[in-house]
């Protein structure tokens, strides 16, 4: 799992990477200092999951499988949280983007 900020200069940070994950730590993360972000900066969520034998998690490799609330189940779901001066309109300032595509 990782975030990772895409500026409109075409540089990339990698701003949270949990390269083994524990589907017990579902805990939240905070950045030690705050990230001044500028306008056009994208922000990519990206999360692989293990849905092969060798993940002793995984209840039946051979099954497909879909968004549920069950660990063994796809729930991936980014969150994050973004402070700004209260005279902006929100809506102004997130974009939602559409969900990728073939994991792009």
């Amino acid at each position: 799992m990782s975030y990772t900020l895409e500026f409109p200069d075409g540089r990339k940070e990698t701003i949270l990477s949990v390269s083994h994950y524990d589907f017990n730590w579902q805990l939240g993360y905070e950045l030690a200092q705050p990230i001044k972000i500028p306008k056009g900066t994208k922000l990519v969520g990206r999360a692989h999951y293990d849905n092969s034998p060798n993940n002793k998690y995984n209840p039946d490799p051979s099954r497909t499988v879909y968004y549920g609330n069950q660990s063994w189940e796809e729930m991936m779901q980014p969150w994050f949280a973004v402070i700004m001066d209260k005279k902006l309109d929100p809506k102004k300032v997130l974009k939602r983007a559409s969900p990728a595509v073939n994991g792009a």
